[in-house]
């Protein structure tokens, strides 16, 4: 029987379907692809012979996905015979590892074991689903075949990072298995499985093992088990410069395995640990990049390399940025490198070194980190930190904000930049909403954007989020995302746990956008949820609105239930200790920190009192909220020191000098947050420079 709650909810979704029709970017173009969500329609009223109808018109008629997911229905909806023949036509037309993870499942209920292991034979141990391995594995053991049991599951175990499905089979099902002494491939396992578990001391013992394995030729020295020795070594080691020539000696010994990238990146870590063994550490890594071909693993060792160099010195630092990045793959893997490294040369004076990083790194950094380096040397010529005539700064510095509007995902550099260049009108509009040009939608249907929009118009508002996220990057529209998280925004009057999804979707959909995004789409990016409670307790306290949805979103994406690792509760995440301090202040003797208002009106409460305690300075207080206000405080007057001021240091260069990484990013956000809720939501029209200016310049100052 469905609960009460749930039958509300499906009742919400259902109007909230019948609303929203109209403006379904696909509804037009549903053809046969409606029988899919019409067969799931009758499925639910328990007509199961007339959902059999629609779900095979759908999948003889239907496009990509909805014929896909009507295929899925009719390995549900028969006897074991049919359902057999029903999960082979799925494997058969639409042959993904979901179709065979089901057609191996139904073998398995079927008992045609045979069958399982065949279709089964080619699959990638490294790559394939758990779920799929562990029905292999199982079959294997029902048909008796130990040997190969054997084999396999230490191909599984082997081959990709240890997972908790894995854990829990090695405990279940391996381990119970296996005889009192253990064979090589059986040590191997519980070797890995002891580093999964973090026992780093019984690891350290058990690599020596491992070690006698592969020079014996007993085991093949295979790059998982390499690593796993590596950080046994690494966390293990009371002797760490000791291990770091042994490691060194075994990359060597093992330099055309796939073990030598490991022995030389571990023994490069074991020397940076010693502190005192600098160019060690980089003759490793350098090795380590040399030993492998895989883009991941040549970045990673880099990341390590560049971080040893800035150890040693900036300098050096910047020359091995200007060495290594036209080799390196991912250039946003990088991005917290120059976030170390940015404040570093703030700290030191360094202002020319921005316009070299610009020059020499265009087209090898991230968008967002050339946006950063621009900004800032923007900031340093117009502050005359940068050696040039005066009558120039002006030009020269709105060269580099103009750069810096080029900020991919980056709103921060984008929206003070726009502020630096003065701009309004339709100009400030594109910088805030994207692109120069509306969007023309294709009127070809598109089978994602039919699947996903289907299940909006028909009311299946518990099965959108999921869907979306296994399927946004096979070609669904970014409107199509808009449209979803507009529909589940309107099914949260029923319940609110869907303002988080539709906060995701709509987010993801305008990192996905190509072109200028509606006022409507931006508002699903910024919502206004919990209105009733921001309203009251921001006229309470006396903060603009604006600031506290900032704040919220900032903080827990609209997720009342959210607890950070560190153990900060509900949409403002507030910490047990300054909760209780806060309900003290206002008189209040029991509260749930995961009920809504309450977290408001607590949240609200704290952010006005360290706005107060820093002379009504917003983004003090932001940063205040996340780190504290001593150490901010702290912070701030060393940071003055480095630009040589006695006061009245600008706030966004403040930022660029904290020390904490996480408080820096914390402020760029609630400043960026809070202008696109002013532009969004106030009266006055933002799109006048002269509007925009003041509310960036109450945020900064």
């Amino acid at each position: 029987m469905v609960g009460k709650k749930n039958f509300l909810i499906y009742t919400a979704s259902l109007l909230m379907a019948a609303f929203l029709l109209v403006s379904c970017p696909s509804n037009e173009q549903y053809g046969y692809d409606a029988d899919y969500f019409i067969g799931m329609q009758k499925l639910s009223e328990g007509n199961v012979k007339e959902a059999k109808q629609k779900f095979n018109n759908c999948v003889k008629k239907g496009t990509y996905y909805c014929a896909k997911e009507s295929a899925i229905q009719l390995t549900k909806l028969g006897n074991l015979q049919e359902n057999n023949a029903a999960a082979e036509f799925l494997y058969q037309n639409f042959p993904d590892p979901d179709s065979l993870l089901i057609l191996a499942q139904q073998y398995f209920v079927s008992n045609e074991l045979r069958k399982l292991i065949e279709v089964t034979d080619t699959i990638d141990f490294a790559t394939a689903d758990d779920a799929l391995i562990k029905l292999r594995l199982n079959t294997l053991l029902e048909l008796k075949l130990e040997e190969k049991f054997q084999e396999e599951a230490y191909r599984w175990f082997t081959s990709r990072a240890i997972s908790q499905e894995q854990y829990q089979y090695y405990r279940d099902i391996y381990s119970p298995l296996q005889p009192e002494e253990l064979s090589p491939k059986a040590e191997a396992i519980e070797f890995r499985i002891t580093l999964y578990k973090r026992d780093y001391l019984l690891g350290y013992e058990k690599a020596a093992i491992m070690f006698s394995y592969f020079e014996e030729g007993t085991l093949e020295p295979l790059a998982m088990l390499a690593s796993d020795i590596g950080k046994s070594y690494l966390y293990g080691s009371e002797q760490i410069i000791k291990d770091a020539v042994f490691l060194r000696q075994k990359a060597e010994a093992f330099k055309d395995t796939q073990a030598a990238f490991y022995f030389w990146f571990y023994s490069a870590r074991l020397y940076d640990g010693g502190n005192l063994y600098n160019s060690q550490a980089s003759t490793c890594y350098e090795n380590a990049i040399a030993a492998t071909e895989e883009p991941s693993k040549k970045d990673n060792a880099l990341w390590y390399l560049i971080k040893t160099k800035l150890k040693i010195s900036l300098d050096k630092t910047l020359d091995s940025i200007d060495e290594y990045a036209k080799i390196w793959s991912d250039p946003e893997y990088f991005d917290d490198i120059f976030d170390s490294l940015i404040p570093s040369l703030i700290v030191n004076g360094k202002w020319s070194a921005f316009k070299d990083l610009i020059d020499k790194l265009d087209g090898y950094i991230s968008k967002e980190t050339m946006a950063q380096l621009c900004y800032l040397y923007g900031r340093f010529i117009e502050c005359g930190y940068v050696d040039l005539p005066e009558e120039e700064r002006p030009a020269e510095a709105q060269k580099f904000y103009t750069k810096a509007l080029d900020s991919g995902t980056s709103v921060y550099y984008k929206l003070l930049s726009a502020y630096r260049l003065k701009l309004s009108g339709t100009k400030l509009e594109q910088v805030i909403c994207g692109g120069a040009q509306p969007k023309v939608l294709d009127e070809t249907a598109n089978p994602v954007d039919n699947l996903l929009c289907g299940y909006a118009t028909f009311g299946y508002s518990d099965k959108i989020y999921n869907k979306w996220q296994e399927l946004y990057k096979e070609g669904a529209s970014s409107e199509t995302g808009f449209y979803l998280a507009d529909f589940l925004n309107k099914c949260a009057a029923e319940d609110d746990s869907f303002y988080v999804k539709a906060l995701r979707i709509s987010a993801r959909a305008g990192n996905m956008a190509e072109s200028t995004i509606s006022l409507k789409n931006m508002q699903t990016i910024y919502p206004q949820n919990y209105s009733e409670f921001v309203n009251a307790y921001s006229k309470k306290f006396n903060i603009d609105q604006s600031v506290i949805y900032a704040l919220i979103r900032s903080e827990s994406f609209f997720d009342k239930e959210v607890v950070s690792s560190a153990g900060a509760v509900g949409l403002t995440q507030l910490m047990s200790p300054t909760a209780g301090e806060i309900a003290q202040k206002l008189r209040i003797k029991e509260y749930s920190l995961t009920d809504p208002e309450t977290n408001i009106m607590f949240g609200t409460y704290y952010l006005s009192e360290l706005i107060r305690r820093g002379d009504g300075s917003l983004l003090r207080a932001f940063f205040s909220y996340n780190a504290g206000f001593r150490k901010v405080t702290t912070w701030l007057n060393s940071s003055m020191m480095d630009f040589g001021k006695a006061g009245n240091l600008d706030m966004d260069l403040f930022l660029e000098t904290i020390p904490v990484s996480e408080t820096r990013e914390y402020g760029r956000k609630l400043v960026s947050a809070t202008i696109m809720y002013e532009y969004l939501y106030s009266d006055t029209d933002l799109s006048d420079y002269t509007a925009f200016a003041q509310t960036v310049e109450n945020l900064l100052q």
